[in-house]
């Protein structure tokens, strides 16, 4: 028998195993599905609000849950990393011999719950209900405190009946990523020994839909300005004053609407430099996608779809860049009337951005923009926000896409390879200061109202999302094992 056949027939042995080993953690996942939902209530329980600075207790509070069940579940070396601001929770469990580690990501910070009227149920007391809506409802349930729990559920359902992993495994949990992750790249620079892998996977994520899987090979990254406009001193009486002085509301809509040309592209000198071309791959992805532009404007109470005009709405999401006004104020906003011309007015901005465009240079292009187009008689004051993410586009073909892809398949249609909107600065950082790609693998949907009132978790898309994770793990294994054998037999030959 050569090498190659002996390894393989090594293979198949050790294939009989793994599967033993997935079919008890299942069991084992199965059985304790009761304790898990619970887990899950008792995470998104704490109001951790790394945005309001009177929850930095709750942010203490649910990094000390985490290290709790991290330690309770079987891992080791648990500990916070700590930062300037809310601190990160790391884990590991480093026993099997010869297989690669994976660096899991989550994040267990939560958005604020304005405006709070608007929920159906207290944000911050969740619910579930297996028997009638299926459904987990509370904020943070799905973005990310459901999420970050079904890979700790997959070792720990591992190590209760097998006592062992098919990978070595990390965890890193972060306390700020609805913040934009501010010190996540020094966290990840002073740490790179400790967080060393061989590749890693995203828990804050999701699917295409309860029925269509995917794999996202990139993200938009981000930026954040405010424009404020300034005309008099104080408030003015409006018949006193008003049609004689500039009204900054005036100017800044003004300013605003310049903005963008009529044709819906950004308005702005260098905005759009190092922006890639469409390829053939591009196009073919976004018309394999999934997508029914009619149903998903209905759904959203939108007249029709809207952007840059020589783009498709996927195209518009996923390759060009943007720009939007997030909000908005000036003068009296309060019931009833107050009759003034006010004195300032302000524009809060967001920018998200794509591959090969840099923030840096696009905020400072937008900084010169404003001071160069004040309108008549108005002073415009540009100031950064605390919003900063790189684009990231990974390789289809790295190991951890093609375990995900395996997986994936044995429980929906799919998976179809997409671009993701929006923004997750740790991917592009774990790129930058570990060297490594990193594959998200979560299962919330676009429909949980993720940021909004009544955030929810479809329990089929959790459930689905326990099984998955026990599965990648062993696949990643897999393939790594396959990917040796292949080695090992173009050095025979």
């Amino acid at each position: 028998m050569n090498l190659q056949a002996a390894l393989f027939l090594l293979l198949s042995l050790t294939s009989a195993l793994c599967n033993s080993n997935v079919n008890e953690a299942l069991t084992y996942s199965d059985k304790n599905v009761n304790r898990i939902d619970e887990d899950l209530l008792q995470l998104a329980a704490i109001p951790s609000i790394s945005s309001l600075p009177e929850h930095a207790k709750d942010i203490i509070a649910a990094s000390q849950w985490l290290i709790d069940h991290l330690k309770s579940s079987g891992l080791e070396n648990v500990q916070l990393l700590p930062t300037n601001a809310q601190p990160s929770v790391y884990a590991e469990w480093l026993k099997a011999d010869g297989a690669p580690t994976v660096l899991v990501y989550g994040h267990y910070d939560v958005q604020p719950v304005d405006p709070l009227q608007l929920w159906n149920t207290p944000p911050f007391e969740p619910t579930v209900d297996r028997k009638k809506d299926m459904l987990f409802r509370g904020r943070g349930v799905s973005d990310d405190k459901g999420g970050l729990l079904q890979p700790i559920h997959a070792v720990e359902a591992f190590l209760k009946t097998s006592k062992q992993l098919p990978v070595n495994v990390k965890f890193l949990l972060e306390g700020q990523e609805e913040i934009g992750s501010p010190n996540l790249a020094e966290l990840l620079h002073e740490n790179a020994g400790l967080l060393k892998a061989d590749i890693a996977l995203s828990a804050d994520g999701g699917q295409i839909s309860a029925e269509h899987s995917g794999i996202a090979l990139g993200l938009r990254g981000g930026i954040a300005f405010e424009v404020e406009a300034q005309t008099v001193d104080v408030d003015l009486h409006s018949g006193m004053k008003g049609g004689s002085v500039q009204n900054p509301i005036h100017a800044l809509a003004q300013f605003v609407d310049n903005l963008h040309a009529p044709n819906g592209s950004v308005n702005v000198e260098g905005f759009y430099r190092g922006v890639r071309e469409r390829t053939e791959e591009d196009k073919a992805d976004a018309a394999a996608f999934p997508f029914d532009e009619a149903a998903e404007m209905a759904s959203l109470g939108a007249m029709g779809p809207h952007g840059e005009e020589g783009f498709t709405t996927l195209e518009r999401r996923w390759l060009r860049p943007t720009l939007d006004v997030v909000g908005i104020w000036g003068g009296f906003t309060g019931t009833g009337i107050k009759t003034i011309v006010p004195s300032k007015a302000t524009a809060k901005i967001s920018c998200r951005l794509v591959p090969d465009q840099d923030p840096v240079a696009i905020l400072e292009a937008l900084r010169a923009h404003t001071e160069g187009h004040a309108p008549p008689q108005t002073k415009l004051t540009f100031r950064k926000l605390p919003f900063h993410a790189q684009p990231y586009l990974m390789p289809r073909n790295t190991m951890a896409n093609r375990a995900a892809t395996k997986v994936l398949k044995g429980l929906f249609k799919g998976p179809f390879y997409y671009r993701e909107g929006g923004s997750i600065p740790a991917l592009a950082l774990m790129k930058e200061h570990l060297g490594i790609w990193c594959t998200s693998f979560g299962f919330g949907l676009s429909t949980d109202n993720l940021h909004s009132p009544n955030e929810r978790y479809m329990i089929t898309m959790w459930d689905k999302g326990r099984e998955a994770w026990i599965r990648l793990l062993q696949e990643i294994s897999t393939e790594a094992a396959l990917e040796n054998a292949s080695d090992a037999a173009k050095d025979e030959l």
